[in-house]
């Protein structure tokens, strides 16, 4: 088990259930452009860096800054989409790198130092043309020079927000945020699902305990009264998001990918087959037959939501909605309803994902990016750096948003208060420290799994804008 870092124990000493400090520090991005617009220039350093690389497009500027760890190290010109194929904003990573490519969309058209960015055809690269205006079919021209350097300063993976506005970055913290100690560490819990594992793992760990976060972002014992967090919470950790992957397997919580690439994480609602697949799930276990819980909506599905609509006094409409997933839940006796889900990927493959709850499931919770670095005062912990970007959520049958509020509820679309209202099982917060290094990041968006983030990649979250760039 990882120990948390000394930061983390100073900030539950503090006593409060969720704690949030936002550097008094302008915004990375703002500092760096007061203090270094005469010197950040398109010219990258020569040596690759060992920080994490960042790329910021701004369609209003028609410009890309570079920023290694939160160090603003180049800026340049860019021509994105004119209209009618308009670039699309969001949160992207580098999925692959071709020194010589051609459109496979618009007559074979050259795009040396190709850096993809979707699947569907959005890419960095080079051309003869960047008029530092919109002028491209949708993809990010840059300048040649400035496309060949970053070209080799860049790694698959690397992330790259596009965005209307520039975007700033302020340091976060907060109790629902993870702090790895990547330390030696003791013998990690082989099964939390077997009776008297956790007594077991405190025998065979010479009575230490190891250090958690708990649900209230504090220190957690396994033999104390956070125990059960670890437990049980009703729904499965699944091992995978293909197609094919057993539905209902049950993996080790402490299994661990051989890699020690950046990990990816994406918060979202659960507006997709998992949701759906838990609604087969809980309508089978009351007695309801939907078939095999494939996250697809087919007549056995249909047919038992209607047997379980008519025999508890509802309207018997066949049809999926959050009001059936609530009323099956209660029925179930699981708990509080999960509305959110947490998805980990490594090296563009699929970790886990899980259920997790969310409350005032009808308030938005914005669109977030934090990322992970090294922390200046400890090498084996990390610090994080947030920006929101504007973006409006797409409500649906499978959503809550669009509910009218309870009086009192928050309005605000902050990263603090969408962490304040997000509560991650412990097991899983135990399984992702093990994993985080420098360069992980953190997601949070409402509208759920999106169509481009297939498997193979990262998350890809796109932002919907009223921006006429």
């Amino acid at each position: 088990m990882r120990k948390l870092s000394s930061h983390l124990n100073l900030l539950a000493c503090t006593g409060a259930s969720i704690i949030m400090l936002t550097a008094a520090n302008p915004a990375v991005a703002t500092q760096m452009d007061t203090h270094a617009k005469s010197t950040i220039t398109s010219q990258l350093p020569e040596t690759r860096p060992v920080d994490p690389v960042l790329m910021l497009v701004s369609l209003q500027k028609q410009q890309i800054k570079v920023l290694v760890g939160d160090r603003l190290v180049a800026r340049s010109k860019v021509s994105t989409g004119k209209k009618g194929h308009r670039t699309p904003t969001g949160i992207f990573s580098v999925l692959q790198k071709k020194r010589r490519h051609h459109s496979n969309i618009y007559s074979r058209a050259p795009m040396p130092y190709m850096q993809r960015l979707t699947w569907s055809g959005i890419a960095l690269h080079e051309s003869k043309s960047v008029p530092a205006r919109p002028a491209s079919h949708g993809c990010v021209r840059l300048p040649n020079a400035f496309a060949k350097q970053l070209y080799g300063f860049t790694d698959r993976g690397a992330h790259v927000i596009i965005t209307d506005e520039e975007l700033n970055f302020a340091p976060l913290w907060h109790g629902n945020l993870l702090y790895p100690d990547r330390k030696p560490v003791q013998k990690p819990l082989q099964s939390v699902s077997d009776e008297g594992s956790l007594q077991s793992y405190r025998q065979n760990n010479n009575s230490m305990s190891p250090v958690l976060l708990a649900q209230n972002g504090s220190p957690a014992d396994l033999n104390g009264p956070d125990a059960n967090a670890l437990a049980s919470d009703g729904f499965v950790l699944r091992a995978s998001l293909k197609a094919d992957a057993p539905t209902e397997r049950v993996i080790d919580r402490f299994e661990l990918p051989d890699s020690d690439s950046p990990v990816r994480i994406l918060i979202t609602r659960r507006t997709g087959r998992e949701l759906v697949r838990d609604i087969q799930t809980m309508l089978t276990e009351l007695g309801y037959d939907t078939g095999d819980a494939d996250g697809w909506m087919g007549p056995d599905t249909g047919n038992a939501i209607i047997r379980f609509q008519n025999d508890n006094g509802r309207k018997p409409t066949g049809s999926l909605s959050m009001s059936l997933a609530r009323a099956l839940h209660e029925a179930s006796g699981k708990g509080p309803f999960p509305a959110a889900h947490i998805y980990a990927r490594q090296d563009f493959k699929p970790v886990f994902d899980a259920p997790v709850v969310m409350e005032n499931p009808q308030l938005p919770l914005g669109t977030h990016f934090i990322t992970g670095l090294k922390s200046h005062t400890d090498r084996h912990t990390l610090r994080w750096l947030s920006a929101t970007l504007a973006n409006t959520p797409q409500p649906s049958a499978l959503s809550d948003i669009g509910l009218s509020s309870r009086p009192g509820a928050p309005l605000s679309n902050s990263v603090s208060d969408a962490l304040d209202r997000l509560t991650i099982p412990a097991y899983i917060k135990e399984r992702l420290l093990a994993m985080l290094v420098p360069g992980s990041s953190i997601i949070i968006s409402d509208d759920g799994i999106s169509d481009e983030s297939h498997l193979g990649t990262d998350f890809i979250v796109l932002t919907k804008s009223h921006s006429k760039h």
